[in-house]
């Protein structure tokens, strides 16, 4: 089919048919692509003069078979039409390097250079520069026949390359409008583009497509094979499309038969393998295709895809290590994004299984129990470990909190302490010991409004609890004394102005001219107090140490 579809490519090159001579080649190189086809390709490009197609594909046809001259051939020209000569001199280089003394490097060549020494002598880059006058716009304007040129974008394009490379000019001299600001500005009038050297125009003569190259019965065998089996495959996407599945399967099979060493053809029955969710089979379909690939040393890029699919497939079987492998080997291969995303999720699930199958509720309460013979036998470091497995394996719940709050009481880490009673809390708003747990760290802290609020929290839980009543009573006690006292106790000022209940009392606005009547009045106090809410906020900031009243 891709030999047809060449030959057709040939047949339409031969009489200048550049534009369905590439139409044919393009089908062909779909079918099977060869640096010849990508070299006739390019070469009809430059029939038309699509010099960066051109380029491009003879590009391609030295990526594929970086030892035969006539590539670097077509990529000289291609350059040569871009004006970039210099570019094609190396070009033409290389392909003496590869092929010396092939004829159509040896002419490229020598066309390249004497472009290159007309250019650096004042040739058509000397005239380019008749662009680069500074009033060049004003000109242009000023003239009723090139005026209208400036309100079209292509010819302010191409004038902007003009000024800013000269040399750039043999690309332009078929427009007609530049020839004709070229004569205004040279005060000369320039009817065709014909005044000028046709040598800067690429290629000369019509370029011809590469002869067939002989081919001995082996390689003619071989090329039958390969065009029977990519016929199979063509013949397997189409019902893999359609998820006719069987039907797919038989068709890569048969390419298989014809081409047992093309890799791409086990990849496909892989593909339609998973889709089956035959994930067995299709691992190690991908397994045989990367023994075969290796065996020919196919693209890494292509190995990748089958090491990627086996990950896809243990991923779809549940077997996370398994997968984590297969896509680190992928990734040894050619790393890209896709895989690399499939890796972060395998292993994020694989955490959180772990971290499920370590869940077990009547363990946890076993450890904490551990954890609390420890803690009655002073060893808070050992209880604390043991606390952290208990959560560990029940996380729903809120007690091994309390616990670990106490051995920090102990230790002194009252801000770990205080943590942890809120998260039980947060956890369990009901649990009165640990309101009290956080009502005593406050009390050490000399937050006394807070100590307040958590011993009224329990009461309202517990009415009759004696130890929130004692707590309570004592918190006061030290309100008082504190108050009395008239002493300021810095410390516990500054943690008090840092706590946000505290700084939402003093930002209000009316609560500010409440105090700063206070001070100027006593009786205003007395008044305020008569407020239940005023009240409320006062005995707040009494409490927390920010207002003394003697």
């Amino acid at each position: 089919m891709a030999d047809a579809e060449k030959a057709l490519g040939n047949d339409q090159f031969k009489v200048g048919n550049f534009e369905t001579a590439i139409t044919h080649f393009s089908k062909a190189i779909e079918l099977g692509a060869t640096h010849v086809l990508y070299s006739n390709r390019s070469a009809c490009f430059c029939g038309l003069k699509k010099y960066d197609e051109a380029h491009a594909d003879a590009n391609k046809c030295i990526e594929m078979m970086p030892t035969w001259g006539k590539g670097y051939g077509r990529k000289g020209a291609a350059l040569h039409g871009l004006g970039q000569f210099d570019s094609a001199v190396e070009a033409y280089d290389k392909g003496l390097e590869v092929e010396p003394g092939l004829a159509m490097l040896v002419k490229g060549l020598d066309d390249a250079k004497r472009e290159m020494s007309r250019s650096a002598d004042g040739g058509l880059g000397g005239l380019g520069n008749v662009f680069g006058q500074p009033d060049v716009l004003q000109k242009i304007a000023s003239n009723p026949k090139t005026a209208p040129f400036l309100s079209d974008p292509s010819f302010m394009m191409k004038l902007q390359q003009l000024q800013q490379n000269p040399e750039s000019i043999g690309k332009h001299l078929e427009d007609q409008r530049i020839m004709s600001v070229m004569g205004m500005l040279m005060g000369i009038n320039i009817q065709t583009p014909d005044s000028f050297s046709k040598d800067a125009d690429v290629p000369k003569q019509a370029p011809e497509p590469e002869p067939e190259p002989m081919l001995t019965p082996e390689e003619e065998e071989s090329r039958t094979k390969k065009a029977n089996a990519d016929a199979h495959k063509l013949e397997g996407n189409t019902a893999y499309k359609a998820k006719k599945f069987d039907e797919a399967i038989e068709h890569y099979n048969k390419a298989i038969e014809e081409l047992p060493t093309e890799m791409g053809y086990y990849n496909n029955l892989a593909a339609v393998k998973f889709e089956q969710k035959n994930y067995e089979e299709c691992i190690e379909t991908c397994k045989k295709a990367i023994e075969v690939g290796r065996s020919v040393r196919a693209d890494y890029k292509i190995v990748a895809k089958s090491f990627a699919r086996i990950g896809n497939a243990y991923t779809a079987m549940g077997k996370t290590d398994e997968a984590i492998r297969a896509y680190e080997d992928s990734l040894m291969e050619d790393r890209t994004n896709d895989v690399e995303t499939k890796i972060k999720k395998v292993r994020a699930a694989q955490k959180r299984a772990e971290v499920d199958a370590y869940v077990n509720p009547e363990k946890a309460e076993e450890v904490r129990l551990e954890g609390n013979e420890l803690f009655k036998a002073g060893k808070y470091v050992a209880a604390i470990e043991k606390y952290c497995d208990a959560m560990k394996r029940n996380p729903k719940a809120h007690v091994p909190y309390s616990n670990r709050a106490a051995c920090y009481q102990k230790l002194m880490e009252w801000q770990l302490a205080l943590k942890d009673a809120e998260k039980c809390l947060e956890m369990e708003p009901t649990f009165v010991k640990g309101w009290t747990r956080k009502a005593g760290i406050h009390f050490f802290l000399k937050e006394y409004h807070k100590a307040l609020d958590a011993y009224n929290e329990v009461l309202k839980h517990e009415p009759d609890n004696e130890e929130a009543k004692k707590g309570l009573e004592l918190v006061i006690s030290k309100i008082n004394e504190s108050s009395q006292s008239g002493e300021v106790d810095k410390e516990r000022q500054a943690r008090a102005m840092a706590d946000p209940e505290i700084q939402g009392i003093l930002g209000d606005p009316q609560m500010r001219s409440i105090l700063n009547e206070m001070q100027t009045d006593p009786k205003k106090a007395q008044s305020a107090m008569s407020d239940p809410e005023i009240s409320a906020k006062l005995q707040k900031l009494i409490a927390a140490g920010v207002l003394q009243v003697r």
